[in-house]
């Protein structure tokens, strides 16, 4: 029996951020499976609404909110695939990544949800590096980063049955979800794989001071067997990114992605000796200039 339902759903928290959202959108759109895409604008004021009236591809609200973490939670319960994955306005996912999720969802029946490696660009789309990691630990969320970042994630709708962000925090609720993901039982791959592109602006909010805050609130409800092993899962952290050959990549890197000044269609671009390191302050300087 032929279905017309979506085979993945693709929910997108938007503010404000109308010139990058378009790029976003136009990255979904070409994927070719039977891609759901709710955008939940929270009240823009830059004509993210009146654009997103005339998108009929796009699912979209735009109503005020309580931040990202609620907006989310109002995506994904409006989500009708049983596959979902999470990207930002300033996010792309890179050629055909979509069918190759739904492929891996269907060989893999006892996974629940899987996690990518992804690629940093600046405004313009030049690589500034590339993230590759590993299978997904929660002990080393909170001894260093959640490294398995959100634009690769996609779950089996299944998971939002018992888990949901923390609308209470504002920076932190994704490495919090995750945790709770994961302590929950349910299961994660990593796949070797670039799934998407992260814009870095030197505005984004993973940067922002409450980020520290949130992380030493959310410190005091760990247990305290994994206060006293924090300082070895640190260094498991970066034991398992040299097993796993994380500080390597071929060159030139090949990737395509929507630009600013290429809006209606793909730009391949390369990068020559691409690297893992990213100057955060050198690039945050020139941001302000």
């Amino acid at each position: 029996m032929e279905t017309h339902l979506p085979e993945i759903s693709i929910v997108t928290p938007s503010y404000n951020m109308l010139p990058y959202l378009k790029l976003c959108s136009a990255s979904v759109r070409d994927q070719g499976p039977r891609v759901e895409h709710i955008v939940m604008d929270g009240n823009s004021t830059d004509g993210t609404a009146a654009w997103l009236e005339k998108e009929s591809a796009i699912i979209s609200v735009s109503e005020k909110d309580n931040g990202m973490y609620h907006a989310l939670n109002k995506a994904i319960a409006r989500a009708s695939a049983e596959i979902v994955g999470h990207l930002n306005c300033d996010e792309q996912y890179l050629p055909e990544v979509l069918k190759f999720v739904i492929s891996y969802f269907e060989q893999n029946p006892r996974i629940d949800f899987i996690a990518g490696d992804f690629l940093i660009t600046d405004e313009q789309g030049e690589l500034l590096a590339y993230r590759k990691f590993f299978q997904p630990r929660w002990q080393y969320f909170f001894s260093n980063y959640l490294y398995a970042n959100t634009c690769t994630l996609f779950y089996r709708k299944k998971i939002f049955n018992t888990c949901k962000f923390d609308e209470s925090y504002k920076s932190i609720a994704d490495v919090i979800f995750l945790y709770d993901v994961l302590r929950k039982g349910f299961r994660g791959a990593h796949i070797r794989k670039y799934f998407s592109t992260f814009t870095y602006s030197g505005t984004n909010l993973s940067l922002n001071p409450i980020s520290k805050i949130e992380k030493k609130r959310f410190d005091k409800y760990l247990p305290f067997w994994y206060q006293v092993l924090k300082p070895l899962y640190f260094t498991m952290f970066f034991v398992e990114r040299i097993l796993n050959n994380t500080y390597r990549e071929k060159s030139p890197l090949l990737y395509s992605i929507y630009t600013k000044e290429n809006p209606g269609k793909r730009t391949v671009k390369s990068k020559i000796k691409p690297t893992f390191r990213l100057r955060f302050n050198a690039i945050a300087q020139d941001h302000d200039r």
